[in-house]
């Protein structure tokens, strides 16, 4: 049976996952084991069961109280197979599963990738979702790193072929702005090959938006006590606006202040690795989940930044033009 390609850029905040179809699915990296009596249950998105145990996933496993599981010590997630089990079972035209994902380039040079494609490679997985069940086999597994995906996807389409005028970016910067972490690939061009610069690549750890979503909650309770979980909510579901049984606060300006220390901290720590390479580079692109929050503070300090296309889904996109252009 023929195989489907799928990409999961599994995040510390949110899953990236894509097919090349083009299809895409974007969700809070959250789950939550379902243990609810059966009142008013529905298809909504997403509850799914799992290898005989059912689950909410995403924005409804938040709402019902579950929350981010990352560990500290770069471990994975033990979650990891219940995103690739929802990302396959709606994204999959068949049950056989060629797998491109990825990890934060620190985890990646610790050999983590080799771990990950050992847990999944020929892995069964029994899915129901929506009223239909599958049995997924996870055939073929390949491991990149985040932000080298994004790197590819500049130069490829998902299918591997190359785009017009994309050598004009083969030297460049990607900085990665993730939930938790910062990851910068910087990448040359030597002997008509692409040379990853890993003395100019690297993660900034626990530097990601949480770190401004924790300050906007911790300022914002001085009127209303919230949560982290309150300041994401209303910021991509309420214009910024936090609401509840006292009323209700704009956290727009909280949002400019901490996103504004977040660009000069991540350029601050950016600039003391690169030191004088950072200014040999032409281009430097700003991608990840984060990109858009932070891109006109960080352009007043790297005037040649450009916020990268698709810098929600680049990674996922490179992740399949790296398979398609083995």
């Amino acid at each position: 049976m023929k195989s489907t390609q799928i990409a999961i850029d599994i995040g510390n905040g949110y899953i990236k996952s894509t097919n090349l179809e083009g299809e895409k699915l974007h969700f809070p990296t959250i789950s939550q084991l379902d243990n609810e009596i059966s009142i008013l249950k529905s298809d909504i998105d997403y509850t799914i069961n799992i290898n005989g145990k059912s689950y909410f996933m995403g924005n409804l496993a938040a709402l019902k109280k579950g929350v981010r599981r990352w560990e500290y010590n770069n471990n994975f997630n033990a979650d990891t197979l219940l995103y690739v089990a929802l990302c396959c079972h709606i994204l999959a035209e068949t049950d056989q599963i060629d797998l491109a994902i990825g990890l934060p380039y620190s985890c990646y040079l610790k050999d983590k990738g080799e771990r990950l494609k050992k847990d999944l490679i020929n892995k069964k997985i029994e899915t129901i979702y929506k009223n239909t069940q599958r049995n997924i086999v996870i055939q073929d597994v390949s491991v990149y790193p985040q932000g080298i995906g994004a790197y590819f996807s500049n130069l490829y389409d998902i299918k591997g072929k190359p785009k017009k005028g994309a050598e004009e970016y083969i030297k460049s910067i990607y900085i990665d702005v993730g939930y938790r972490t910062v990851d910068v690939v910087a990448f040359k061009a030597f002997n008509d090959q692409f040379v990853l610069i890993q003395e100019n690549s690297f993660s900034l750890e626990e530097q990601g938006m949480y770190k401004a979503i924790n300050n906007i909650a911790k300022k914002g309770s001085e009127q209303f006590e919230m949560t982290e979980k309150d300041v994401e909510f209303a910021i991509q579901n309420n214009n910024s606006i936090f609401e509840n049984m006292y009323g209700k606060l704009d956290i727009k300006p909280l949002e400019h202040e901490e996103y504004q220390r977040l660009a000069k901290q991540i350029s601050h720590d950016i600039n003391l690795r690169l030191s004088e390479d950072i200014k040999k580079y032409k281009h430097i692109f700003l991608t990840g989940g984060g990109a858009i929050r932070i891109y006109k503070y960080l352009q007043d300090i790297y005037p040649n930044l450009k916020l990268q296309k698709e810098h929600i889904f680049c990674n996922a996109n490179g992740y399949l033009a790296l398979k398609n252009t083995k």
